[in-house]
């Protein structure tokens, strides 16, 4: 089970360097479904990062496949200690439900350096699958924390395929 995740941004050139510096870990590297967004690579290897100035988190809660593939949204928060139990109540709710249709894996992870800063990162099988449950009822439990009182951002991304490498 994976317990800690990092991520970076940078160039092409640069990421490719770090996954070729370091073939011993499991690296995803994404590409921004807009342009403004860019380059991310995650590093689901579980062990501690290599990352200069990257972001660390810890896992506090997996459901579903521990496969890496498909259309990846993060949705970004910042919340106090009681905000927090709150919305950790209603992911393991949604975790513990069985994962809507076309959600593969669903992960609430929390900055390692400081743990009020979340991420609520789930992985589709595409984006009309994440577009229908962002649209839907089954998102309502979510809706009250996508909110500029909470830092609330979101960006989602795609894998980078060999064919665009």
């Amino acid at each position: 089970m994976l317990h800690e995740l990092a991520t970076t941004f940078g160039s092409k050139d640069l990421l490719d360097k770090i996954i070729a510096e370091n073939p011993d870990r499991k690296m995803i590297l994404m590409a921004g479904s807009d342009a403004d967004e860019g380059l991310q690579l995650v590093d689901v290897s579980g062990q501690p990062t290599v990352f200069n100035g990257g972001l660390a988190y810890r896992v506090q809660l997996h459901q579903g496949s521990t496969e890496w593939q498909g259309f990846f949204s993060f949705k970004y928060f910042t919340f106090d200690q009681d905000t927090a139990k709150v919305f950790d109540a209603k992911a393991n709710r949604l975790a513990s439900n069985g994962l809507p249709s076309g959600m593969t894996a669903m992960y609430v992870l929390t900055k390692e350096k400081n743990a009020n800063e979340y991420v609520l990162l789930t992985i589709w099988a595409d984006s009309d699958a994440y577009a229908l449950w962002r649209h839907s009822p089954a998102f309502a439990p979510f809706d009250p924390y996508a909110v500029s009182a909470n830092h609330f951002h979101s960006a989602s991304y795609h894998q980078v395929t060999a064919d665009e490498k």
